[in-house]
């Protein structure tokens, strides 16, 4: 699938329960832009679906990188979407990986042009979670 917003592919991966009232649709699958990081509500995910081919940033636990992609999904409108981020943060957190780490490492990534400011939005959160 490519993205509606830069037309670069997609990875579509799968969307744990758990967590499924945060991805896009409240579904079981999303997928997410391999350039600008849109995330997008699909029916369903890739047999081999990897967030490292979006960014080694996702090198971590596998559930952590899902729940990492859905908060950078959510960045758009941290005023509507604080609450569910902070959730998913601290799921992140949970399974002992530091949220803001990745999200320092998206910034960073050079073959990435995200439609959200990410190094905005990082403070925002350092900000509002004091």
């Amino acid at each position: 699938m490519q993205c509606s917003n830069c037309r670069s592919d997609t990875v579509a991966f799968a969307v744990p329960d758990d967590v499924s009232e945060f991805a896009p649709g409240s579904g079981s699958a999303a997928a997410i832009c391999t350039s600008c990081l849109k995330v997008y509500a699909v029916e369903s995910a890739d047999e081999d679906a990897d967030l490292t081919e979006v960014s080694e940033a996702f090198d971590v636990d596998e559930e952590a990188a899902v729940e990492m992609a859905l908060v950078v999904g959510l960045l758009s409108s941290l005023a509507l979407n604080r609450s569910k981020i902070e959730t998913l943060l601290e799921h992140v957190e949970d399974r002992g990986v530091d949220p803001m780490l990745v999200l320092e490492e998206l910034q960073a990534d050079s073959s990435l042009q995200p439609a959200v400011a990410i190094g905005r939005r990082r403070s925002q959160l350092e900000q509002l979670m004091g």
